[in-house]
């Protein structure tokens, strides 16, 4: 079988191709990479190995011991990371006495295996030396420069939040934002048990943003808080928003939310989406349908003197259309006072609405449905706990930032 000798930058590399390898250029370079990635971590162990030789003693020697003058750094305790370091060659990485007492005497235990991505290679297994402290008994890995940070919660890290999600039900987001105005949508996501689905339900509480928020030609900027996220029936969302002050909702029909809010709107784009769909089940189609359609569209998107003329011409549209589409004309008549309430004036506690849509809600349901139907089956609690996590992550990034500081040691 044909050897290869190569040298490149520090390496003299002796390759033996012990059986016949593939003569196509793409499937040999997957070999290679493969090699490689086993390479890398055989370099590492070898290097650590000896380094470790140099320093602490060879095994089983007596004393065991680092070279206090050459490698203990001035504040042992805080210069070692266990969790890594971004510095090669820095202080942190000559650091190998221990981190808690700073004693240079310590056993060997072997090896510690830790997968790292690396970009070209992808993922690599390297193993580095394991340690024991003589003085305190703490085990800890020394060499840790070029690797990336870990990080490890303990059980109250973990606990806080998790408690914070399941029992207050972003109540404090919610009194954060008690003059915004709360929209409300829901979704379905696959079950675990065959042929079923989840209702998977959020409310946000929204208002404009502050000026300069958005860049030229973008629509505008909103600040929003999560005040509700629940999965199973959609009264479960219903009952968790009882509790939190909502001042103006936005809702699109679908959902019964009536007596959450001090008002309560139907959101002017699915009123006629929802009517244009209700107009086929009346057997009205094609021309006739999109005519009916625009009408209503035009109601919905109308700015009305007050709520009563609001009220009238749209129970009037009913009343002319019931003999045609009596089931499109009962759903508009029955949002009808939901739709006047936007031409009302602000209420004593200056309740109004910043928004008329539900379309701040609609964006979000995306991401979730992109999150959620990835070919698997979720239990309820599963895809609640996963649903009000996510939130958490995207729109409280301080508070999940508070509960997971990226300095956290390992």
């Amino acid at each position: 079988m044909p050897q290869i000798s190569l040298q490149h930058e520090g390496f003299d590399v002796q390759i033996e191709m012990t059986e016949e390898v593939p003569a196509d250029v793409y499937a040999l370079a997957d070999r290679l990479v493969d090699l490689a990635r086993q390479l890398v971590g055989s370099v590492v162990r070898a290097q650590l190995a000896a380094r470790l030789h140099d320093e602490l003693g060879p095994r089983g020697a007596a004393g065991n011991g680092f070279d206090s003058d050459e490698t203990a750094p001035s504040d042992p305790v805080g210069s070692s990371d266990p969790g890594g370091s971004s510095d090669p060659g820095g202080s942190s990485d000559r650091a190998a006495q221990c981190p808690e007492c700073g004693s240079g005497a310590a056993y060997r235990k072997g090896y510690r295996s830790r997968t790292v991505a690396v970009a070209r290679l992808g993922a690599v297994e390297v193993e580095r030396p394991y340690l024991e402290c003589r003085s305190c008994g703490r085990s800890y890995t020394p060499y840790t420069a070029g690797l990336p940070k870990r990080r490890r919660y303990a059980q109250q890290a973990m606990r806080r939040p998790i408690e914070a999600t399941l029992e207050t039900s972003y109540r404090r987001g919610a009194e954060a934002a008690q003059h915004g105005t709360c929209v409300a949508d829901a979704t379905r996501i696959p079950a675990r048990e065959a042929g079923a689905q989840h209702s998977l339900s959020i409310a946000h509480a929204v208002k404009p943003a502050p000026p300069g928020s958005a860049g030229n030609g973008t629509r505008p900027a909103l600040d929003r808080w999560p005040i509700g996220a629940r999965v199973g029936s959609e009264t479960r969302l219903r009952e968790a928003l009882r509790d939190v002050p909502i001042s103006t909702l936005v809702i699109d029909g679908k959902m019964d939310m009536l007596g959450i809010a001090e008002k309560t709107g139907r959101c002017r784009w699915h009123l006629p989406r929802s009517v244009r769909y209700l107009l086929y089940n009346d057997a009205v189609r094609g021309e006739h349908n999109e005519h009916l359609t625009r009408e209503v569209r035009q109601l919905a998107h109308a700015d009305y003197a007050n709520p009563v003329a609001a009220h009238a011409t749209l129970t009037r549209w009913a009343a002319v259309r019931r003999r045609v589409a009596p089931q499109a004309a009962g759903h508009v008549e029955r949002a009808a006072p939901q739709m006047a309430v936007y031409a009302e004036p602000p209420s004593s506690t200056g309740a109004s609405f910043e928004v008329e849509s539900t379309a701040p809600a609609e964006r979000e349901m995306r991401e979730l449905n992109r999150r959620f139907e990835n070919g698997g089956q979720w239990t309820r609690s599963g895809a609640e706990h996963l649903l009000q996590w996510h939130q958490i992550y995207r729109h409280h990034p301080d508070r999940w930032a508070e509960w997971f500081p990226a300095s956290e040691p390992d």
